[in-house]
C-alpha cells in the first residue's frame, strides 16, 4: 500500500446473466495504483470471468505496470479468466513487449498467450528496460495493422518475447562524451533524400538566428552506417538521423529527442514473389531473407512482424544486400525466399518491377520516424528548438526553410512512441 494519492479509479459492474464483472479503469496507472488494486487484490471479483477496459487510461509508467502485473498474477492464481479491452495502439504494443497479454484471454489477449507464456518476463519481475511512458487516448486501439492488398486490416494479437537488457551486439555511433567547448553547435544530418541540401542549410541559418548561437552544419550519409561510426572529436550538439541511429544515440548516449518531420515514418512490406503459395508468414520457417542493411527499421521491423505472426525471426538466415534494389534482385532471382523492404521504396518501385512480386504483408505502426536529437548537455535548448521548429509554418522563411526540406512540418515525437521505438530496437538491436 502507498500513502501517495491515487491517480487510478476503477469502476465495477457486474453482468448476471453473462456472470462477468467489467472493471472500468481510468486516470494514471502509476505507482499510487497499489491503493486502487489493493481490495481487488484481497477480495477478487466473484464472477469467474472479469474484463477490464482500459479505454480511459490516460498514463502507464513502469511501476504502475508492476502493480497491475502483481494483481493479474494473483487473479491468475484463482483461476478466474482475464479479459482486455479498450487498448490503444501504445497500450497494446506495451502490454505485448512486457508480456502482459500472456494473462489475458478474448479479443485482445487469445492469440498472445500462446506465445507471451514461454518467453515472457517471470511473475513479479518487470523487464530492466521498461522506463514510464504516456498513452496517448486517441489513435486506433491496436498497437499496429498489417495490411493484406485487397482485404481488410485484421489485427492479429500474438506476444513477441519480452525485451532483453541492453547488450553491446550493435556499436552505437562512436562520438565523444561532450560537445566542444564555447557557444558553437556542431549541427550533424543525415539527409532524407538528395533532394534536401538547400533546405537543411536555410534551416541551419533560422537555427542560429532563433538561437543566437553558431551552428555548424555538417550533412552525411548514414545510409551504409559509416558516418554513425565515425569517431569524431566532439560529440555533435544536434543531429538529425535515421530511426536506428537515433536509437543508439538515445539509448547509449542519452542524447534528446527534440521533433521529428511530419507523415514520415519508416515502415516495412514483407514481400514474396508472385508464384510462390505461401499465403501467410507462418509457413516460412527457415526462409532465407533479403533485405538492405542490418542496421535499419526496415530490418527492425521486418522481424517483429515475423515474431508476432508466429514466425520465429531469430531462426531466419538473412542477407544483407547494401541498397534495397539489390536485395529485391536476391528475391526475384531465388537467392532469398522473402524480402523485407521499406514500404516507401516499394511504392516507388516501377510496375514492371513489381510484377514478379507479391506483398504478403505491411505495416503501419507510425513510431519508427528521423529524429533530431540534442546531445543531454543542452537540454536548455530543447524548449526553444521545439518552438522554433513547430512554428516554422508560421512565416515565409520557415515555410520556405519547409518547403525546401519537402517537409509539411516538424512535430514534438510523443514520449509513449520514442519508449515503443526504443523498445524495439533494445530488443532486436540493443
Amino acid at each position: 500500500m502507498t500513502d501517495s494519492p491515487t491517480t487510478l479509479h476503477i469502476d465495477a459492474t457486474r453482468d448476471e446473466a453473462t456472470r462477468t464483472t467489467l472493471l472500468r479503469l481510468s486516470g494514471e496507472i502509476d505507482v499510487s495504483a497499489a491503493a486502487a488494486f489493493e481490495p481487488l487484490h484481497r477480495q477478487p471479483p466473484a464472477s469467474r470471468h472479469v474484463v477490464l477496459d482500459f479505454a480511459a487510461v490516460a498514463r502507464i509508467n513502469s511501476m504502475g505496470l508492476a502493480q497491475l502485473l502483481r494483481l493479474l498474477e494473483h487473479w491468475r492464481g484463482q483461476g478466474l479468466r482475464l479479459e482486455a479491452r479498450g487498448l490503444n495502439r501504445t497500450l497494446s504494443m506495451l502490454f505485448k513487449m512486457t508480456g502482459l497479454m500472456r494473462y489475458f484471454a478474448g479479443p485482445e489477449g487469445a492469440a498472445a498467450a500462446a506465445v507471451a507464456s514461454a518467453s515472457a518476463p517471470a511473475a513479479g519481475v518487470m523487464p530492466p528496460s521498461v522506463r514510464p511512458v504516456a498513452a496517448r487516448p486517441a489513435g486506433p486501439p491496436q498497437m499496429r495493422r498489417i495490411v493484406r492488398p485487397g482485404a481488410a486490416a485484421p489485427t492479429p494479437e500474438t506476444t513477441p518475447a519480452a525485451p532483453p537488457a541492453p547488450s553491446a551486439g550493435t556499436p552505437a555511433p562512436a562520438i565523444a562524451a561532450a560537445p566542444p567547448p564555447g557557444d558553437r553547435l556542431d549541427f550533424v544530418v543525415s539527409q532524407q533524400n538528395s533532394q534536401q541540401l538547400t533546405g537543411w542549410y536555410y534551416l541551419n541559418t533560422l537555427l542560429q538566428r532563433t538561437l543566437g548561437r553558431t551552428v555548424s552544419l555538417s550533412v552525411e550519409d548514414f545510409e551504409d552506417g559509416a558516418a554513425a561510426g565515425r569517431t569524431r572529436a566532439h560529440a555533435p550538439a544536434l543531429v538529425f538521423a535515421r530511426p536506428f541511429d537515433a536509437c543508439a544515440l538515445m539509448q547509449q548516449h542519452g542524447y534528446l529527442p527534440v521533433a521529428r518531420p511530419q507523415d514520415d515514418c519508416d515502415e516495412v512490406s514483407l514481400i514474396v514473389r508472385h508464384d510462390d503459395a505461401r499465403a501467410a508468414l507462418a509457413d516460412f520457417a527457415g526462409a532465407q531473407v533479403a533485405t538492405a542493411l542490418e542496421r535499419s527499421f526496415v530490418f527492425v521491423l521486418g522481424r517483429f512482424f515475423c515474431d508476432e505472426c508466429g514466425l520465429d525471426s531469430a531462426g531466419l538466415p538473412r542477407r544483407f544486400a547494401g541498397s534495397e534494389i539489390a536485395a529485391l534482385k536476391m528475391l526475384l532471382s531465388g537467392q532469398a525466399e522473402l524480402l523485407f523492404m521499406s514500404s516507401r521504396g516499394h511504392e516507388r518501385l516501377s510496375a514492371l518491377a513489381r510484377a514478379g512480386t507479391r506483398v504478403l504483408e505491411r505495416s503501419e505502426t507510425r513510431v519508427a520516424s528521423h529524429l533530431l536529437l540534442l546531445h543531454p548537455s543542452c537540454q536548455a535548448l530543447v524548449q526553444p528548438l521545439r518552438e522554433a521548429l513547430t512554428g516554422l509554418a508560421q512565416h515565409d522563411k520557415g515555410r520556405q526553410a519547409l518547403q525546401d526540406l519537402g517537409m509539411n512540418g516538424w512535430d514534438v515525437p510523443a514520449p509513449e512512441e520514442v519508449e515503443m521505438l526504443l523498445m524495439l530496437y533494445r530488443r532486436y538491436a540493443g
